[in-house]
């Protein structure tokens, strides 16, 4: 989850005083006149923002004093604002072996490592940063979206908080709370399903995605099936005699579902408010900021209206071209009305600004796989697997590549990766069978084919399973046809 909009003036303005007092500290340390020049020259550089000659000046100050950590900090806070992060990094590593209760190197490290795509190092220097100096917003906001990236989106969410009240008037901030609580509300629906799949509050989750729709109608059916299952609930009585049904009042208590799934229920509701208050919270503060677009941008998307949705990405990428992940969520879109070789354009994009994302080039991926360039796509996939916390989504678009090209081993290995996190995409088991037959493991290819009829069936006759499932549709967008029918093996 890259949430991350730091403008470069902004940062360079907060750290001003930090910048100074690492200077000062050599002007107290040395009467050589050509050094207190070169410490100018180095003030005047950052002023300009000109990283370029401040890295040269920090260069020669850092060679005449070699063991002066502060020196060591603020060259990598050069480098940084240079974007040459993997040198910014080895230098402020350095500099915390020289004073490791530094603040800045921590800091800048942790930055300079999230914006590599490496969160769980990044975090490790952000914590401690936070232990030197738990007053700087920075140091809540960018664990905030590390912990969002390790997907521990209740720590993220504590940050986040503890952010916007250093910072109340950050729209990214709040924007990125928002969209915790929105990924804690999924992982409350993807637990409701694993516990109760065909209980009386999946139901009624899914009746409640039909009426945000509009779709009264196939509302009222589910709500009906929930009143079926759940007649101690008084609201879904009510819910149908609302919605036009009849409801013949019941006295009774039981429930369908374990105890657990009301609480589930409860909690994902609760989530939506919160990020609901956030993203109003967002508009509030400028209705026609990037964020706010983003806001409407995304809630299109998640409505299936992807023409309005691509509308509204393309406002943001207007006011702002270089936000992260943007033009990953336009390619998206894209991808979902047939506008391939755009979407393409889109990741592509994408790719140039988040080079070390592993999620972007799994994008990229899918979109050169509608295309029908497999080359290609092998080769983002690859590289995908290569970065820090792949989408497990990855191990299925290659296993799909080498099973098409008959690398059955392969194929194998992957598409049981893949299936150990989502035991329940039938579609993917149909491939694994198809796999295990190529390679004369029939016993592993029934169990394969079990596993596809069972979760392909369950899925066809829970609706509400359907509605609800979380797991991303672009992974079944490249490969519609797998698995639709069950062919002789």
């Amino acid at each position: 989850m890259r949430l991350r909009s730091r403008k470069t003036r902004r940062i360079a303005a907060l750290l001003g005083l930090l910048l100074g007092a690492g200077l000062n500290f050599l002007a107290g340390q040395t009467a050589d006149e050509q050094l207190a020049l070169h410490q100018r020259r180095a003030q005047q550089a950052e002023a300009a923002q000109d990283f370029d000659g401040a890295i040269r000046e920090y260069r020669i100050l850092v060679r005449a004093v070699p063991n002066s950590p502060e020196l060591q900090s603020n060259l990598g806070v050069a480098l940084y604002f240079h974007h040459d992060l993997a040198a910014a990094a080895e230098v402020f590593q350095h500099a915390i072996v020289l004073k490791p209760g530094l603040y800045t190197p921590h800091l800048f490290l942790g930055l300079a490592l999230a914006n590599l795509s490496r969160p769980d190092a990044a975090v490790v220097q952000l914590e401690q940063a936070e232990m030197i100096n738990a007053d700087d917003p920075l140091v809540s906001t960018w664990l905030g979206y590390e912990y969002a990236a390790q997907s521990r989106f209740e720590k993220a969410v504590e940050q986040l908080q503890t952010a916007t009240s250093l910072k109340p008037d950050d729209q990214d901030i709040w924007f990125a709370l928002g969209r915790c609580y929105l990924e804690m509300g999924k992982a409350a629906i993807e637990g409701l399903l694993r516990i109760a799949p065909d209980g009386g509050r999946t139901w009624q989750l899914a009746a409640e995605q039909y009426e945000a729709r509009g779709n009264k109608e196939k509302a009222l059916q589910l709500y009906a099936i929930a009143l079926q299952k759940r007649p101690d609930l008084t609201a879904l009585h009510d819910k149908v005699v609302a919605l036009g049904g009849s409801s013949t009042a019941s006295n009774a208590s039981q429930s369908s579902d374990p105890a657990s799934a009301d609480q589930l229920y409860e909690s994902i509701h609760e989530d939506e408010a919160k990020a609901r208050e956030a993203f109003e919270r967002v508009s509030r503060m400028d209705a026609d900021s990037y964020r706010a677009h983003q806001v409407l941008a995304d809630s299109a998307a998640a409505s299936d209206d992807f023409d309005e949705a691509i509308r509204q990405y393309g406002i943001v990428i207007e006011k702002k071209p270089d936000l992260p992940r943007i033009h990953g969520d336009l390619c998206n879109a894209l991808s979902h009305t047939g506008r391939i070789q755009e979407a393409i354009v889109e990741c592509d994009s994408e790719l140039s600004l988040s080079p070390y994302a592993a999620d972007a080039y799994v994008q990229a991926a899918r979109v050169h796989l509608l295309s029908g360039d497999e080359t290609h796509a092998q080769l983002l996939l690859r590289k995908a697997l290569g970065l820090d916390r792949p989408p497990i989504a990855a191990y299925r678009l290659l296993g799909k590549i080498d099973l098409g090209q008959k690398r059955y081993p392969s194929a194998i290995q992957e598409l049981l990766k893949y299936v150990g996190v989502e035991t329940t995409d039938a579609s993917a088991w149909f491939l694994l069978a198809r796999a295990y037959k190529a390679v004369g493991d029939m016993p592993r290819m029934e169990q394969a084919i079990a596993a596809y009829k069972h979760n392909s069936d369950f899925t066809k006759a829970s609706e509400a399973r359907e509605v609800l499932d979380t797991r991303t549709q672009q992974d079944k967008s490249s490969d519609e046809d797998d698995g639709k029918n069950l062919k002789p093996l």
